[in-house]
């Protein structure tokens, strides 16, 4: 149905009211698992790609551990392993190291800090760059079991290894498993900045650039974020980033003893250059997280987070601004559909567009690494849809409750179908319509109503209108008006007939019969013995629709139609017969009836005279004869005489038209015919 602009605005604040929630999910984290599964939908289209040669990672992992393990070296490793590591890779020519492990508390052996600190110091030395890990935490501060305030703290590596100066780069305490798309940029501590090991290691890059004093000034023109972090641009699952099993550059240490073994060392060329990663790929340390493409373990997050600074491949999300704007032009669309089509067609094109704006999300963020608030802007497309949707659902539920209440009580159920269908019937104006119009009248009911009181009156016109309003709507048709005594219907319209003139006539001879047969149970209780009825019946082109003013309408039909079955109706106290037809439905009846033709009638405002025919009853003419309570003389027909036709289903069957003149009476007598009239 048609929505006004009242109730448009109402839905536009529905559509409103599903940004709120949008909001609302974004607001309170609810919508993390939208985000990751948009992330995996959107890393798998995409695809893996190619890291940076230069990133590579020295894990340690559980094949490692056992067999360093059966050759006597206990874990968690000694540190002056992790220094021999270290000397072995600086002399291999790498570029920087990077220990993804906290060397926070005191060895067991000072000499274990020292070995590690020489290492360091011989690192830097040649070349390389050695950044260990301090664990940056905030904890709530609690008093009496309340918490009132987050405490950073900050653990450094031990006062031994500090000696050495090595560079620092901070790591968080995330909990294992979490989902992991963000990476620390820097944490600020005590006057002094501190730098996740993925930043610390490019800026080390920057620095040999000369770009560092840019990246410290204003670290956003390398894509860190007003938060202090960045998003991780995975280039693929676990193991992307080349890896080596710790166990394999000590093919020395795996041997029998700690003693140097005879086993060859392996070739270190390939770490010339290199930025290499030390770090925990065993399951036993669970340190591994998820991410887009699978779990992959901490050391493989760190190293992804620094290819991406180094392939200046950032992913850059957009502006709260522009997402606001989007979310608002997206709840606009939303109520535009709900609002302006049918449901279905709407659904259909909610359907269409989602789709299109899901598609576009994932394009612009393949093509071009932009991040669109997925599970926020979507769910603002469907709530604000569905919140339109079903406001206009329940107020359209509203509207066909009224029309059932309003026209049901006139109308067959099937024609107030066609009006909830069809709401533009239900507008002012109306279109054109073949349709059958039928009057009826009592006969004398001035003379019948004279004795009884209000009460009876309007009892007997009750039980007599109710009645014949079943009969008509029985038959398809629907009582367009009362008229004190009289009735109007039409058959036809809204809902078409495949013949509306047999279903008006049918419903005119069961009036008549049923008036006839029953008239005592209509007048029981009132001093009235019997009444009978006239129906007049007339078939053309009506325009029907509401008419009327925006306070009140009508659903009704006007045009030359209404004055001819009119006529046709007041004709029959001066024939003396109880239902009188136009040619125009002649016309159309089948060999389900009997009907002649009686004569010609002139109707106000038209130049023609109005061909009439007398429709008879099946069963006898005494049903249809008005004689006994029409005191007027009965008008002498002119067809008496000429050409009349009768068609019965019982006399013929394939008799023609009207027009025709043939004869159908059954004896082959016009003039029996004719006589019938004045019998």
């Amino acid at each position: 149905m048609p929505m006004n602009w009242k109730r448009r605005l109402l839905a536009l604040a529905f559509s409103f009211l599903g940004l709120g929630i949008a909001w609302l999910i974004a607001a309170y984290g609810l919508s993390a698992f939208g985000e990751r599964w948009f992330w995996s939908m959107a890393f798998a289209l995409r695809g893996p790609k190619v890291p940076d040669s230069r990133i590579c990672i020295v894990g340690i992992d559980d094949a490692s551990i056992s067999d360093l393990q059966d050759a006597g070296i206990p874990y968690p490793f000694p540190r002056s392993l992790h220094g021999e590591l270290l000397r072995r890779l600086a002399d291999a020519g790498a570029q920087e190291v990077i220990f993804d492990i906290l060397f926070s508390t005191e060895p067991w052996d000072e000499s274990e800090d020292q070995a590690l600190r020489d290492a360091i110091r011989y690192a830097q030395e040649h070349g390389t760059t050695v950044i260990l890990s301090a664990l940056w935490e905030v904890r709530g501060k609690s008093i009496q079991g309340r918490e009132v305030a987050s405490v950073a703290t900050l653990e450094l590596p031990t006062d031994t290894l500090m000696e050495a100066e090595p560079e620092l780069a901070i790591v968080s305490a995330l909990t294992k498993l979490s989902f992991k798309e963000r990476e620390l940029a820097f944490r600020d501590y005590q006057g002094k900045r501190y730098y996740s090991q993925a930043v610390q290691a490019f800026r080390q890059l920057l620095k040999d650039e000369g770009k560092l004093s840019r990246f410290d000034a204003a670290p956003g023109e390398f894509g860190i974020s007003r938060y202090h972090d960045f998003l991780i641009n995975y280039y693929g699952p676990s193991e992307t980033i080349r890896t080596w099993q710790l166990a394999t550059l000590f093919p020395d240490k795996t041997a029998a003893t700690w003693e140097q073994g005879s086993a060859e060392l392996p070739d270190m060329s390939s770490f010339k250059g290199a930025i290499v990663f030390v770090g925990s790929v065993a399951t036993a340390d669970n340190d591994y997280f998820l991410t887009p493409f699978d779990r992959m373990f901490g050391v493989e997050t760190n190293a992804q987070a620094l290819n991406t600074l180094m392939k200046h491949d950032l992913i850059y999300p957009v502006d709260w601004r522009l997402t606001i704007v989007v979310l608002i032009l997206l709840a606009l669309v939303s109520w535009l559909l709900a609002v302006s089509l049918r449901p279905l067609w709407s659904m259909f094109a909610f359907i269409v567009l989602g789709a299109l704006f899901v598609s576009l999300v994932f394009l612009l963020f393949t093509q071009f690494n932009v991040l669109m608030e997925f599970t926020m802007s979507s769910t603002a497309f469907f709530a604000t849809f569905f919140f339109s949707l079903g406001f206009r659902v329940l107020a359209e539920e509203s509207d066909k409750r009224r029309i059932r209440a309003t026209f049901g009580r006139y109308m067959a159920p099937d024609i107030v179908k066609e009006i909830i269908e069809n709401p533009q019937l239900a507008v002012l104006g109306g279109t054109e319509r073949e349709v059958a119009l039928l009057f009826s009248d009592i006969r004398n009911y001035s003379t019948i109503s004279e004795p009884l009181d209000p009460g009876q009156t309007v009892d007997f016109l009750n039980r007599f209108l109710t009645e014949v309003s079943e009969i008509i709507m029985g038959n398809g048709g629907f009582v367009d008006k009362f008229m004190g005594d009289g009735v109007m219907a039409v058959f036809g319209a809204p809902v078409p007939l495949e013949n509306p003139c047999a279903s008006a006539v049918r419903a005119g001879l069961q009036m008549v019969e049923a008036v006839y047969r029953r008239s005592a149970s209509f007048t029981e209780g009132i001093p009235v013995s019997t009444f009978r009825i006239g129906v007049g019946i007339h078939y053309g082109t009506v325009v029907m629709g509401n008419v009327g003013s925006g306070r009140r309408m009508d659903y009704t039909c006007i045009g030359d139609v209404v004055n001819v079955a009119s006529r046709l109706e007041s004709e029959t106290k001066a024939y003396h017969t109880a239902i009188l037809v136009s040619e125009e439905v002649a016309q159309h009846l089948g060999g389900d009836f009997s009907y002649s033709y009686l004569d010609e009638t002139m109707v106000k405002g038209r130049s023609t005279p109005v061909r009439i025919y007398e429709v008879h009853h099946p069963e006898g003419p005494e049903i249809t004869d008005l004689s006994s309570v029409v005191k007027t003389p009965r008008k002498i027909s002119a067809g008496r005489g000429q050409v009349s036709a009768v068609r019965s289903k019982q006399h013929g069957s394939d008799a023609k038209s009207p027009a025709e003149g043939t004869d159908q009476t059954g004896d082959g007598s016009r003039e029996a015919a004719g006589a019938e009239h004045d019998s």
